[in-house]
């Protein structure tokens, strides 16, 4: 993935999941960051950080959902996501900023995205396990990140419990 040419518009995130996982809620957002060393005039080196939390919006499309028609089982469901249109502006300053830094220096550069999801559990679920893929550009292929990933990996019980508590009764 290339900073200089990504289509913030085009850039999509899904998940794959089991139905006893409901994801959603204003807490879903995309990281991206972009860094790079810079060398200061003792001779020694620090790291410079960008960083936006864009939230995202839903899509429902039989459209955005048919190139992922590989990950449909019964047993799973399938979501996908754009960023806020709303959002696309900040996303679009640190991108402007960071392209900026080619004028000072041609240092290594580093991109990272990360996907922060937020729900519930229906029935004091033990299953959270997730596949979760990025889509760069429209009509680009989605390329997995983590493959059947239990979230109880990525986070603290306690942390867990907040972003995943049980679901309501119906």
């Amino acid at each position: 993935m290339n900073l200089e040419t990504l289509d913030p518009a085009a850039l999509r995130a899904a998940v794959v999941h089991q139905p006893g996982l409901q994801i959603h809620g204003d807490a879903l957002v995309l990281s991206v960051s972009v860094s790079r060393k810079v060398r200061l005039p003792n001779g020694s080196t620090t790291t410079e950080l960008l960083e936006e939390k864009l939230p995202l919006q839903e899509l429902r499309s039989t459209a955005e959902r048919s190139a992922l028609a590989d990950y449909d089982r019964p047993q799973t469901q399938t979501q996908v996501w754009r960023i806020d249109p709303a959002a696309l502006p900040r996303l679009q300053a640190l991108r402007t900023k960071a392209l900026g830094w080619k004028a000072t220096d041609d240092g290594q550069r580093e991109l990272g995205l990360g996907l922060e999801l937020a729900g519930c559990q229906k029935g004091g679920g033990k299953t959270r396990a997730v596949t979760t893929l990025m889509r760069f550009t429209e009509r680009g292929e989605y390329i997995p990140i983590v493959r059947n990933m239990d979230l109880a990996e990525t986070m603290p019980a306690a942390e867990l419990k907040k972003r995943f508590p049980d679901c309501p009764a119906d």
